[in-house]
């Protein structure tokens, strides 16, 4: 589709904004200003390290999930079987041996095993339909209440401060790639604000886009909306008072993409420990 559009003579970015499932708009906006500028192999460059810098984000966070969440199903399988089977067959043995009144935690175990085995459909399809109701409700979730989760979300422990990282590295980059290739300022929020992946982040950036359309100075509107550190904004007053935003927008990418591989690396480090704590209690 894209060859027969371009053939008939329209633009490439404007031949990829009609497949919006397949070019997002910071691809598309790239694009649009490789084209304008003559350096359209440089923005292909540029699309390029920023898929391969998000690929490479996606596959250390799949490394650090897998081994806790296939420790956590061995978990949940083992704890089952002891419950729906071992222990009601130890029931009349543990019962007809102690001679008395059983322990506290041993009547909790045996209440659990006893529960689960005459109530297990209950106990597979709550968590499952819990699960699809959350995921139903999210996705038809108003602009409101999105706003409410992608926000709560970011407040989460430790991984809200990873969520926020990602987020700024994310801004950074794509701010600084659009800036250095030669988009507007107010255009580049434009397209940032909707690859943004988080509505309250994307809501700040358009407030700073409201701001500079009222006059108020870069700096002075990211310090405005509360959101950004004192890192960023630093680093915007640098490149808006000697004209090199896009070098000083690398910067905050180089520091967040390490800081985020560092709290990756130490996330991993202590997994491993806190399993075994679960595991033993």
């Amino acid at each position: 589709t894209l060859l027969e559009s371009v053939r008939e003579g329209s633009p490439l970015s404007k031949s990829m904004a009609d497949h919006p499932q397949a070019f997002d708009e910071v691809f598309v906006g790239l694009i649009r200003a490789g084209e304008q500028s003559g350096q359209l192999h440089e923005a292909f460059a540029k699309i390029g390290a920023s898929l391969r810098w998000q690929d490479e984000l996606a596959a250390k966070l799949k490394k650090i999930v897998s081994y806790p969440a296939f420790t956590l199903v061995v978990l949940i399988g083992v704890a089952a079987f002891m419950l729906t089977y071992l222990v009601p067959q130890l029931a009349g043995f543990i019962k007809s041996t102690t001679g008395g009144e059983l322990p506290l935690q041993t009547r909790l175990l045996l209440a659990l095993s006893d529960a689960m085995v005459r109530h297990w459909p209950w106990f597979i399809g709550v968590p499952v339909m819990s699960v699809v109701a959350l995921w139903i409700g999210s996705s038809r979730a108003g602009p409101a209440l999105r706003l409410r989760i992608d926000h709560f979300k970011l407040r989460l422990p430790l991984a809200g401060a990873i969520l926020e990282k990602v987020a700024l590295a994310r801004f950074s980059s794509l701010f600084g790639m659009l800036y250095a290739a030669g988009v507007p300022v107010l255009a580049s929020l434009e397209v940032c604000r909707g690859a943004a992946g988080n509505q309250w982040i994307a809501q700040a950036i358009a407030r700073v886009h409201e701001l500079i359309l009222q006059g108020s100075g870069m700096t002075d509107a990211f310090r405005k909306v509360n959101l950004f550190p004192n890192l960023v904004l630093r680093m915007v007053k640098i490149g808006e008072t000697t004209g090199e935003l896009d070098r000083s927008l690398n910067n905050v990418t180089y520091f967040y993409n390490r800081e985020v591989d560092e709290t990756l690396q130490r996330l991993q480090a202590i997994i491993e420990p806190a399993l075994t704590v679960t595991l033993g209690l």
